[in-house]
Protein backbone atom coordinates (compact mmCIF):
# COMPACT_ATOMS: atom_id res chain seq x y z
CA UNK A 1 0.00 0.00 0.00
CA UNK A 2 1.30 3.47 -0.92
CA UNK A 3 0.64 7.05 0.13
CA UNK A 4 1.62 10.57 -0.90
CA UNK A 5 4.18 12.28 1.35
CA UNK A 6 5.17 15.95 1.55
CA UNK A 7 8.95 16.09 2.08
CA UNK A 8 10.06 19.19 4.03
CA UNK A 9 13.11 20.39 5.95
CA UNK A 10 12.88 19.43 9.61
CA UNK A 11 13.10 23.10 10.70
CA UNK A 12 9.92 23.93 8.75
CA UNK A 13 8.08 20.66 9.41
CA UNK A 14 5.79 22.02 12.13
CA UNK A 15 4.84 25.08 10.10
CA UNK A 16 3.96 23.02 7.00
CA UNK A 17 2.06 20.42 9.04
CA UNK A 18 -0.10 23.10 10.62
CA UNK A 19 -0.83 24.69 7.23
CA UNK A 20 -1.82 21.30 5.78
CA UNK A 21 -3.95 20.54 8.82
CA UNK A 22 -5.74 23.89 8.50
CA UNK A 23 -6.64 23.03 4.89
CA UNK A 24 -7.63 19.43 5.80
CA UNK A 25 -4.90 18.02 3.54
CA UNK A 26 -3.25 15.74 6.12
CA UNK A 27 -3.87 12.03 5.71
CA UNK A 28 -5.91 11.00 8.76
CA UNK A 29 -4.54 7.44 9.14
CA UNK A 30 -0.77 7.60 8.70
CA UNK A 31 2.09 9.14 10.64
CA UNK A 32 5.07 11.36 9.84
CA UNK A 33 8.53 9.89 9.36
CA UNK A 34 11.89 11.59 9.96
CA UNK A 35 14.96 10.90 7.84
CA UNK A 36 18.11 12.90 8.68
CA UNK A 37 17.22 16.57 8.18
CA UNK A 38 13.93 15.95 6.39
CA UNK A 39 10.44 14.88 7.48
CA UNK A 40 7.85 13.01 5.39
CA UNK A 41 4.30 14.19 6.12
CA UNK A 42 1.45 11.93 4.82
CA UNK A 43 -1.01 13.96 2.74
CA UNK A 44 -4.21 13.40 0.79
CA UNK A 45 -4.22 12.73 -2.96
CA UNK A 46 -5.70 16.15 -3.77
CA UNK A 47 -2.90 18.13 -2.10
CA UNK A 48 -1.54 19.56 -5.38
CA UNK A 49 -5.03 20.74 -6.37
CA UNK A 50 -5.30 23.17 -3.48
CA UNK A 51 -5.33 26.78 -4.68
CA UNK A 52 -2.80 27.85 -2.02
CA UNK A 53 -0.20 25.31 -3.14
CA UNK A 54 2.10 27.02 -5.65
CA UNK A 55 4.84 25.68 -7.92
CA UNK A 56 8.25 27.37 -7.73
CA UNK A 57 10.78 27.77 -10.53
CA UNK A 58 12.88 24.79 -9.38
CA UNK A 59 9.89 22.45 -9.50
CA UNK A 60 9.28 22.30 -5.74
CA UNK A 61 5.95 23.26 -4.21
CA UNK A 62 5.21 26.17 -1.88
CA UNK A 63 2.52 26.48 0.75
CA UNK A 64 2.54 29.81 2.54
CA UNK A 65 6.20 30.23 1.46
CA UNK A 66 7.26 26.87 2.93
CA UNK A 67 8.96 24.77 0.20
CA UNK A 68 8.32 21.03 -0.05
CA UNK A 69 8.16 18.25 -2.62
CA UNK A 70 5.72 15.36 -3.12
CA UNK A 71 6.70 11.69 -3.42
CA UNK A 72 4.72 8.46 -3.42
CA UNK A 73 6.06 5.83 -1.07
CA UNK A 74 5.15 2.70 0.84
CA UNK A 75 3.27 3.29 4.06
CA UNK A 76 5.16 2.82 7.31
CA UNK A 77 2.75 1.33 9.85
CA UNK A 78 4.55 0.47 13.10
CA UNK A 79 2.79 -0.58 16.24
CA UNK A 80 1.45 2.69 17.76
CA UNK A 81 3.52 3.85 20.71
CA UNK A 82 0.52 4.04 23.00
CA UNK A 83 -0.09 0.32 22.43
CA UNK A 84 3.57 -0.54 23.06
CA UNK A 85 3.52 1.66 26.16
CA UNK A 86 0.48 -0.14 27.52
CA UNK A 87 2.06 -3.57 26.98
CA UNK A 88 5.34 -2.57 28.63
CA UNK A 89 3.66 -0.92 31.64
CA UNK A 90 1.36 -3.88 32.21
CA UNK A 91 4.33 -6.30 31.97
CA UNK A 92 6.29 -4.33 34.58
CA UNK A 93 3.38 -4.23 36.99
CA UNK A 94 2.68 -7.97 36.57
CA UNK A 95 6.33 -8.81 37.28
CA UNK A 96 6.13 -6.78 40.48
CA UNK A 97 2.83 -8.41 41.48
CA UNK A 98 1.12 -5.02 41.42
CA UNK A 99 -1.18 -5.34 38.42
CA UNK A 100 -4.89 -4.67 38.86
CA UNK A 101 -7.45 -4.30 36.12
CA UNK A 102 -8.37 -0.84 37.44
CA UNK A 103 -4.85 0.42 36.65
CA UNK A 104 -5.52 0.13 32.93
CA UNK A 105 -7.58 3.35 33.00
CA UNK A 106 -4.56 5.23 34.38
CA UNK A 107 -2.16 4.25 31.58
CA UNK A 108 -1.64 7.36 29.40
CA UNK A 109 -2.68 7.46 25.75
CA UNK A 110 -1.51 11.06 25.20
CA UNK A 111 1.44 13.00 26.56
CA UNK A 112 3.68 16.00 25.95
CA UNK A 113 7.39 15.75 25.25
CA UNK A 114 9.93 18.57 25.61
CA UNK A 115 13.45 17.45 24.84
CA UNK A 116 13.92 14.30 26.90
CA UNK A 117 11.20 15.13 29.44
CA UNK A 118 7.88 13.28 29.21
CA UNK A 119 4.90 15.10 30.73
CA UNK A 120 1.72 13.21 31.62
CA UNK A 121 -1.62 14.41 32.99
CA UNK A 122 -1.32 13.61 36.68
CA UNK A 123 -5.06 14.07 37.25
CA UNK A 124 -5.77 11.07 35.02
CA UNK A 125 -2.58 9.01 34.84
CA UNK A 126 -0.45 7.17 37.41
CA UNK A 127 -2.64 8.20 40.38
CA UNK A 128 -2.73 4.84 42.20
CA UNK A 129 -0.06 4.29 44.88
CA UNK A 130 0.95 1.09 43.06
CA UNK A 131 2.75 3.18 40.45
CA UNK A 132 4.98 4.70 43.15
CA UNK A 133 5.75 1.24 44.50
CA UNK A 134 6.92 0.14 41.04
CA UNK A 135 9.25 3.15 41.10
CA UNK A 136 12.41 3.27 38.96
CA UNK A 137 11.64 0.08 37.03
CA UNK A 138 8.38 1.60 35.79
CA UNK A 139 9.81 4.99 34.82
CA UNK A 140 12.89 3.61 33.07
CA UNK A 141 10.67 1.38 30.92
CA UNK A 142 8.32 4.27 30.12
CA UNK A 143 11.34 6.35 29.08
CA UNK A 144 12.68 3.52 26.93
CA UNK A 145 9.43 3.25 24.95
CA UNK A 146 9.00 7.00 24.48
CA UNK A 147 12.70 7.87 24.10
CA UNK A 148 12.95 10.06 27.18
CA UNK A 149 15.07 10.41 30.31
CA UNK A 150 12.77 12.33 32.67
CA UNK A 151 9.12 11.99 33.67
CA UNK A 152 6.80 14.64 35.08
CA UNK A 153 3.16 14.66 36.16
CA UNK A 154 1.11 17.84 35.75
CA UNK A 155 -2.04 18.97 37.51
CA UNK A 156 -4.34 21.95 37.07
CA UNK A 157 -2.67 25.29 36.32
CA UNK A 158 -2.60 27.57 39.36
CA UNK A 159 -4.99 30.55 39.55
CA UNK A 160 -2.29 32.80 41.05
CA UNK A 161 -2.35 35.22 38.09
CA UNK A 162 0.96 33.88 36.76
CA UNK A 163 -0.71 30.67 35.57
CA UNK A 164 2.01 28.75 37.41
CA UNK A 165 2.05 25.08 36.39
CA UNK A 166 1.46 22.33 38.93
CA UNK A 167 4.19 19.92 37.81
CA UNK A 168 6.26 17.47 39.83
CA UNK A 169 9.11 15.33 38.56
CA UNK A 170 8.79 11.64 39.40
CA UNK A 171 11.88 10.55 37.47
CA UNK A 172 14.96 12.67 36.83
CA UNK A 173 16.21 15.79 38.57
CA UNK A 174 16.55 18.89 36.36
CA UNK A 175 13.27 20.62 35.52
CA UNK A 176 14.56 22.89 32.71
CA UNK A 177 13.58 21.82 29.21
CA UNK A 178 14.25 22.95 25.62
CA UNK A 179 11.97 23.08 22.62
CA UNK A 180 12.69 24.26 19.06
CA UNK A 181 9.68 25.70 17.26
CA UNK A 182 9.89 27.40 13.85
CA UNK A 183 13.64 27.77 14.17
CA UNK A 184 13.43 29.41 17.62
CA UNK A 185 14.80 27.71 20.74
CA UNK A 186 12.70 28.08 23.89
CA UNK A 187 13.94 27.06 27.36
CA UNK A 188 11.94 27.13 30.60
CA UNK A 189 11.48 25.44 33.95
CA UNK A 190 8.39 23.22 33.63
CA UNK A 191 7.73 23.45 37.38
CA UNK A 192 7.62 27.27 37.38
CA UNK A 193 6.47 28.54 33.97
CA UNK A 194 4.15 27.24 31.28
CA UNK A 195 4.55 26.72 27.55
CA UNK A 196 1.48 26.48 25.34
CA UNK A 197 2.06 24.21 22.36
CA UNK A 198 -1.41 25.17 21.15
CA UNK A 199 -0.23 28.74 20.50
CA UNK A 200 2.02 27.53 17.66
CA UNK A 201 -0.27 28.80 14.84
CA UNK A 202 -0.23 32.33 16.29
CA UNK A 203 3.55 32.24 16.84
CA UNK A 204 3.99 31.24 13.20
CA UNK A 205 1.54 33.91 12.00
CA UNK A 206 3.47 36.64 13.82
CA UNK A 207 6.71 35.32 12.33
CA UNK A 208 5.37 36.14 8.85
CA UNK A 209 4.76 39.80 9.72
CA UNK A 210 7.11 42.40 8.24
CA UNK A 211 8.03 44.65 11.17
CA UNK A 212 11.31 46.17 9.92
CA UNK A 213 11.91 49.45 11.77
CA UNK A 214 8.90 48.98 14.07
CA UNK A 215 8.79 49.18 17.88
CA UNK A 216 6.57 46.51 19.47
CA UNK A 217 5.25 46.22 23.03
CA UNK A 218 4.54 42.62 24.07
CA UNK A 219 2.32 42.61 27.17
CA UNK A 220 2.51 39.44 29.28
CA UNK A 221 5.53 38.24 27.33
CA UNK A 222 6.02 35.05 29.35
CA UNK A 223 9.14 33.20 28.27
CA UNK A 224 9.07 34.97 24.90
CA UNK A 225 6.32 33.09 23.01
CA UNK A 226 5.62 36.11 20.79
CA UNK A 227 8.61 38.35 21.62
CA UNK A 228 11.03 35.97 19.91
CA UNK A 229 9.08 35.56 16.61
CA UNK A 230 8.86 39.37 16.37
CA UNK A 231 12.64 39.68 16.79
CA UNK A 232 13.93 36.58 15.00
CA UNK A 233 11.61 36.38 11.99
CA UNK A 234 9.56 39.59 11.76
CA UNK A 235 12.71 41.73 12.28
CA UNK A 236 11.17 44.29 14.64
CA UNK A 237 13.64 47.04 15.54
CA UNK A 238 12.76 46.91 19.24
CA UNK A 239 10.41 44.81 21.36
CA UNK A 240 9.50 45.97 24.88
CA UNK A 241 8.69 42.68 26.62
CA UNK A 242 6.54 43.23 29.73
CA UNK A 243 6.23 40.31 32.15
CA UNK A 244 5.27 40.18 35.84
CA UNK A 245 6.28 36.61 36.68
CA UNK A 246 9.93 36.66 37.87
CA UNK A 247 10.41 33.00 36.91
CA UNK A 248 9.22 33.71 33.36
CA UNK A 249 11.58 36.69 33.18
CA UNK A 250 14.53 34.39 33.97
CA UNK A 251 13.54 32.11 31.08
CA UNK A 252 12.88 35.08 28.78
CA UNK A 253 16.38 36.45 29.35
CA UNK A 254 17.91 33.05 28.64
CA UNK A 255 15.86 32.69 25.45
CA UNK A 256 16.89 36.13 24.18
CA UNK A 257 20.54 35.24 24.68
CA UNK A 258 20.43 31.77 23.10
CA UNK A 259 18.57 33.11 20.05
CA UNK A 260 21.10 35.95 19.65
CA UNK A 261 18.56 38.77 19.81
CA UNK A 262 19.64 40.48 23.04
CA UNK A 263 20.42 44.21 22.98
CA UNK A 264 23.77 45.00 21.39
CA UNK A 265 25.63 48.10 20.20
CA UNK A 266 22.76 50.57 20.74
CA UNK A 267 23.47 52.79 23.76
CA UNK A 268 25.34 56.09 24.16
CA UNK A 269 24.95 55.89 27.92
CA UNK A 270 24.23 52.99 30.31
CA UNK A 271 23.09 53.40 33.91
CA UNK A 272 23.80 50.52 36.31
CA UNK A 273 21.91 51.41 39.49
CA UNK A 274 21.92 48.12 41.41
CA UNK A 275 23.19 47.92 45.03
CA UNK A 276 25.22 46.59 46.70
CA UNK A 277 26.95 45.75 43.39
CA UNK A 278 26.04 45.80 39.70
CA UNK A 279 29.15 43.88 38.63
CA UNK A 280 27.10 40.92 37.43
CA UNK A 281 25.72 43.21 34.68
CA UNK A 282 28.99 44.75 33.50
CA UNK A 283 29.23 42.28 30.62
CA UNK A 284 25.72 43.17 29.43
CA UNK A 285 26.38 46.90 29.81
CA UNK A 286 29.48 46.65 27.62
CA UNK A 287 27.56 44.73 24.96
CA UNK A 288 24.80 47.35 24.68
CA UNK A 289 27.25 50.27 24.57
CA UNK A 290 27.80 51.54 21.04
CA UNK A 291 30.93 50.33 19.27
CA UNK A 292 31.88 54.01 18.84
CA UNK A 293 31.95 54.51 22.60
CA UNK A 294 29.86 56.00 25.37
CA UNK A 295 29.54 56.52 29.11
CA UNK A 296 28.82 54.03 31.90
CA UNK A 297 27.42 55.15 35.27
CA UNK A 298 28.39 52.37 37.69
CA UNK A 299 26.78 52.25 41.15
CA UNK A 300 28.22 50.33 44.07
CA UNK A 301 28.59 50.14 47.83
CA UNK A 302 32.19 50.56 49.00
CA UNK A 303 33.36 49.82 52.55
CA UNK A 304 36.14 51.93 54.05
CA UNK A 305 37.74 53.03 57.30
CA UNK A 306 37.16 49.81 59.24
CA UNK A 307 40.76 49.72 60.50
CA UNK A 308 43.17 52.44 59.45
CA UNK A 309 46.16 50.26 60.35
CA UNK A 310 45.20 47.60 57.79
CA UNK A 311 47.79 46.77 55.16
CA UNK A 312 47.01 46.74 51.48
CA UNK A 313 46.27 43.03 51.58
CA UNK A 314 43.94 43.39 54.57
CA UNK A 315 42.24 46.28 52.82
CA UNK A 316 41.56 44.00 49.87
CA UNK A 317 40.03 41.43 52.16
CA UNK A 318 37.74 43.86 54.02
CA UNK A 319 36.88 46.72 51.69
CA UNK A 320 35.01 44.79 49.03
CA UNK A 321 33.15 42.25 51.13
CA UNK A 322 29.98 44.33 51.37
CA UNK A 323 30.19 45.55 47.81
CA UNK A 324 30.43 41.92 46.66
CA UNK A 325 33.13 42.65 44.14
CA UNK A 326 34.30 39.18 43.17
CA UNK A 327 37.85 39.69 41.95
CA UNK A 328 39.78 36.90 40.28
CA UNK A 329 43.22 36.06 41.64
CA UNK A 330 45.07 37.75 38.82
CA UNK A 331 43.40 41.05 39.77
CA UNK A 332 44.87 41.09 43.30
CA UNK A 333 48.29 42.47 42.28
CA UNK A 334 46.47 45.26 40.44
CA UNK A 335 44.73 46.34 43.65
CA UNK A 336 47.97 46.20 45.61
CA UNK A 337 49.63 48.40 42.99
CA UNK A 338 46.71 50.81 43.21
CA UNK A 339 47.09 51.09 46.95
CA UNK A 340 50.79 51.72 46.56
CA UNK A 341 49.84 54.65 44.29
CA UNK A 342 50.89 53.03 41.02
CA UNK A 343 48.71 51.20 38.52
CA UNK A 344 49.47 49.97 35.01
CA UNK A 345 46.46 49.23 32.82
CA UNK A 346 47.71 46.16 30.96
CA UNK A 347 44.87 46.02 28.41
CA UNK A 348 45.26 49.56 27.15
CA UNK A 349 48.94 49.94 28.08
CA UNK A 350 47.88 53.20 29.74
CA UNK A 351 49.73 54.36 32.87
CA UNK A 352 47.72 55.77 35.79
CA UNK A 353 49.54 57.54 38.61
CA UNK A 354 48.57 59.40 41.75
CA UNK A 355 49.55 62.91 42.81
CA UNK A 356 48.75 63.29 46.50
CA UNK A 357 45.04 62.57 46.84
CA UNK A 358 44.34 62.96 43.14
CA UNK A 359 44.46 60.43 40.29
CA UNK A 360 45.96 61.90 37.13
CA UNK A 361 44.32 60.71 33.89
CA UNK A 362 45.62 62.62 30.92
CA UNK A 363 45.23 66.31 31.69
CA UNK A 364 42.25 65.92 34.03
CA UNK A 365 42.13 65.41 37.78
CA UNK A 366 39.68 63.39 39.88
CA UNK A 367 39.55 63.95 43.63
CA UNK A 368 39.58 60.93 45.95
CA UNK A 369 38.70 61.16 49.61
CA UNK A 370 39.47 57.57 50.53
CA UNK A 371 41.97 55.09 49.20
CA UNK A 372 39.26 52.41 49.07
CA UNK A 373 37.36 54.55 46.57
CA UNK A 374 40.45 54.63 44.37
CA UNK A 375 40.83 50.87 44.51
CA UNK A 376 37.17 50.28 43.62
CA UNK A 377 37.32 52.75 40.72
CA UNK A 378 40.48 51.17 39.36
CA UNK A 379 39.02 47.67 39.58
CA UNK A 380 35.91 48.81 37.72
CA UNK A 381 37.96 50.65 35.06
CA UNK A 382 40.24 47.70 34.45
CA UNK A 383 37.35 45.21 34.28
CA UNK A 384 35.23 47.34 31.93
CA UNK A 385 38.17 47.94 29.60
CA UNK A 386 38.95 44.22 29.46
CA UNK A 387 35.31 43.32 28.77
CA UNK A 388 34.96 45.93 26.00
CA UNK A 389 38.15 44.74 24.35
CA UNK A 390 36.86 41.16 24.43
CA UNK A 391 33.37 42.05 23.14
CA UNK A 392 34.50 44.21 20.22
CA UNK A 393 37.91 42.56 19.65
CA UNK A 394 39.76 45.88 19.61
CA UNK A 395 41.66 47.84 22.29
CA UNK A 396 39.60 50.33 24.29
CA UNK A 397 40.49 53.31 26.49
CA UNK A 398 38.53 53.82 29.71
CA UNK A 399 38.79 57.12 31.62
CA UNK A 400 37.29 58.22 34.92
CA UNK A 401 35.11 61.29 34.38
CA UNK A 402 33.77 61.63 37.92
CA UNK A 403 33.30 59.76 41.17
CA UNK A 404 30.19 60.83 43.07
CA UNK A 405 29.17 59.91 46.61
CA UNK A 406 25.39 59.53 46.65
CA UNK A 407 24.84 58.77 50.35
CA UNK A 408 25.96 56.82 53.37
CA UNK A 409 24.45 53.35 52.99
CA UNK A 410 25.51 52.08 56.43
CA UNK A 411 28.36 52.72 58.90
CA UNK A 412 31.64 52.63 56.91
CA UNK A 413 29.71 51.94 53.68
CA UNK A 414 29.23 54.58 50.98
CA UNK A 415 26.96 54.44 47.93
CA UNK A 416 29.18 55.66 45.05
CA UNK A 417 28.64 56.28 41.35
CA UNK A 418 31.58 56.03 38.96
CA UNK A 419 31.24 57.79 35.58
CA UNK A 420 33.42 56.06 33.00
CA UNK A 421 34.12 57.34 29.51
CA UNK A 422 34.74 54.45 27.13
CA UNK A 423 36.12 54.81 23.61
CA UNK A 424 37.83 52.47 21.16
CA UNK A 425 41.53 53.05 20.48
CA UNK A 426 41.29 53.30 16.68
Amino acid sequence: MECLYAIVNVKQCQELRLELQKRQLLHPKFRCMKNCDEVSIPVKENVTCDLDVLCSDDGSLLLNRVPFRIIRNKIYMPCPRKQRLKKVIEAVMRRRGLWERSLEAEIPVVWEKYGDLLLFNGDRCFKNLAWSVAGPELWTNVCAVLNGNRVGLKGHISSDGFRTPNVRLVWGELSWVDCVDNGIRYSWDVTKTMFSAGNAPERHRLARFRCDGEVVVDMYAGIGYFTLPYLVHARARMVHACEWNPDAVIALRKNLIQNNVQLHNIADRVNLGLLPSCEASWQTACKVLKSTGGVLHIHGNVTSGIDKTDTGTDLYNHSFETAELALCLECRPILIHALSKKFLHETCKQSFSFDGDELIIGNSYVSWKKVEWKAWALHASHSICSILSEVYEIVWKVSVLHLHRVKSYAPHIDHLVLDLSCEPCV
